[in-house]
């Protein structure tokens, strides 16, 4: 984001620490909990936002170098992508035009070729069929209209986007709806893969979402991890188009900051904040002094109590040699899966299950999003109105 941005955000955060902070939002909202148990709502979920939606898939990073290759199922369809050998970025359906076995594993390589294992029909990295196997026993058909299905992608920003159903061309900065300038300050082309992981969890998909939707709980919840180092009850309130930004501030960073520089034009923006994005319509797209992380969440088949987090982070030059240090191989990659598993996972989305056991049950229809939880009101009406729902109110 360009300096003016980040010095009045700045500014917000820092007037907050001191006095408190503004609360954004417009009143206390009621959203239904059947939102998170409804089998014929997770289907439209599914076929709009899963399959005829752009989602952001991750960083240039995932693709290093022309011939490497990234196969991904997360979305229900497996997909493969590849940064071809003249460097372009594809992505293909992941299923072979002969009998429809997934053609590439999941996971990442470089190669120039994929060979199906079920009757190794081979293509290229950018799609065609150029081998099938005994070709003189199979029969003569047109190989040129035989390909790997093309899926509509685009590179922008150093940023990855795939819609899982084949039709026009990605408008990226459509999708990003006034997140473009933000995008571009963050220099991610720079920033190179570090690792992959992914959760599984008793939630439904969007409440797994809804735990990336304030900071209110961190005094409570995580007061023995976060809460000692994000200052709680406290973030800015940033709406773009069906997306989301809040910016959280570092305790200690703004402590060191007050003591050391007066002058607030010089304070560090990217050391002092955890940047928080959300990327409709299932992308949590983390900032902070080190690193970015995506955090891509998605419905884990058609259970509306099971959700599926990917999970990869992607490091900044400057702080590369940390991850890297030879004396400590793979250490500080773990590192910070640990303390992110530590805080999502055995904090969050435990608490999440609890939700989703007492959405189940019926005993109440509705919860509650407070003024000081705006971004929860901005996810559920995104998502509302992608699929042409009534939305919430505030009462």
């Amino acid at each position: 984001m360009r300096r003016q941005e980040r010095l009045r955000l700045l500014g917000i955060l820092r007037d907050g620490m001191a006095n408190g902070g503004a609360v954004h939002g417009e009143g206390v909202v009621e959203s239904p909990l059947s939102d998170f148990t409804c089998p014929d709502l997770l289907a439209e979920e599914q076929r709009v936002f899963f399959r005829e939606t752009p989602l952001f898939m991750g960083l240039s990073a995932d693709l290093p170098e022309n011939g490497s290759y990234w196969a991904d199922s997360e979305t229900g369809l497996p997909i493969l992508m590849t940064r071809d050998d003249a460097g372009e970025f594809r992505a293909f359906a992941n299923t072979c035009r002969h009998r429809g076995a997934q053609v590439v594993p999941e996971g990442r390589g470089n190669g120039p070729r994929f060979s199906c294992p079920f009757h190794a029909w081979t293509y290229s990295n950018r799609g065609d069929l150029i081998a099938v196997n005994r070709a003189e026993r199979f029969g003569d058909f047109d190989k040129a209209g035989r390909g790997l299905i093309e899926l509509p992608c685009a590179e922008k920003y150093g940023m990855l986007w795939v819609r899982p159903t084949p039709g026009d061309e990605i408008d990226v900065d459509a999708a990003l709806a006034g997140l473009e300038d933000d995008m571009a300050h963050w220099e991610l082309p720079e920033h190179s893969y570090g690792a992959s992981q992914i959760i599984p969890a008793n939630v439904n998909w969007k409440l797994a979402v809804d735990t990336f939707g304030e900071n209110y709980h961190f005094d409570v919840l995580h007061r023995e991890t976060l809460a000692n180092d994000i200052r709680g009850n406290l973030q800015t309130h940033d709406t773009f188009g069906s997306n989301y930004r809040m910016v959280f501030a570092s305790i200690p960073g703004f402590a060191e900051a007050n003591a050391k520089e007066p002058n607030i034009e010089n304070w560090p923006f990217r050391r002092l904040t955890l940047s928080v994005y959300f990327i409709y319509p299932n992308t949590i797209f983390l900032v902070d002094g080190a690193a970015v992380d995506v955090v891509r969440i998605f419905p884990d088949g058609n259970s509306t109590r099971k959700s599926k987090t990917a999970h990869s982070f992607y490091v900044r030059p400057q702080v590369r040699a940390y991850f890297e240090d030879p004396e400590f191989p793979e250490r500080r990659y773990e590192d910070r899966f640990e303390g992110f598993n530590n805080v999502v996972v055995n904090e969050d989305y435990k608490m999440a299950e609890s939700t989703q056991r007492c959405a189940e049950t019926g005993i109440q229809s509705h919860v509650l999003f407070g003024r000081n939880e705006p971004a929860l009101l901005h996810y559920h009406n995104a998502h509302r109105r992608g699929l042409g729902r009534p939305l919430l109110e505030a009462r």
